[in-house]
């Protein structure tokens, strides 16, 4: 009973059934820490990718700060319809895989497809923030971590929607 969480006060049915994807791209977008001027990729335009690109794009155009100097929201899709959905939802540029390389300060892997996780490392600049937000379960996923990336400094780091960040404690609670 701990676990159960009441649907707030004038949100409806239908929006309460996207909570949880919700929760899920919130976490990812916090993991990420996107600071103004970053260029961001999002790999994987499922329902929590598109969650993913409104927040970066919400975050984007609603802070003061960084209007005008965010930089750009690109995602990486291989169906046409989500590609659009992205564009609307705010990505500079919507693109299929390949169609453009980085590199992106920040790239976000949620895609479920290792390959796509492979371009995400390959994509990010050095010194760059690499967040999975995929779940691998028990797949063996192989990847290339050879000389180049181990002098590019760049971070891989994962994303996990059941606890809030330390560094966010102050600011958000499960509620």
């Amino acid at each position: 009973i701990d676990t159960i969480q009441l649907v707030p006060e004038g949100v409806s049915a239908e929006d309460a059934i996207f909570m949880p994807s919700i929760e899920t791209a919130l976490s990812v977008v916090h993991d990420a820490h996107v600071r103004g001027g970053e260029n961001v990729a999002v790999f994987g335009q499922g329902l929590i990718g598109l969650f993913v690109t409104a927040m970066l794009n919400l975050h984007a155009n609603q802070e003061p700060s960084l209007r005008g100097k965010y930089g750009t929201i690109t995602t990486f899709e291989t169906l046409p319809d989500r590609l659009a959905a992205s564009a609307k939802m705010g990505a500079t540029q919507a693109l299929l895989p390949g169609g453009f390389s980085g590199p992106f300060d920040v790239t976000i892997e949620i895609s479920g497809n290792s390959r796509a996780l492979q371009s995400a490392i390959d994509s990010t600049s050095d010194g760059g923030r690499i967040i999975v937000g995929s779940w691998y379960g028990n797949s063996d996923v192989s990847l290339k971590l050879g000389m180049n990336f181990h002098r590019s400094h760049k971070s891989l780091l994962t994303s996990q929607v059941s606890e809030i960040p330390a560094t966010m404690l102050g600011l958000w609670d499960k509620e």
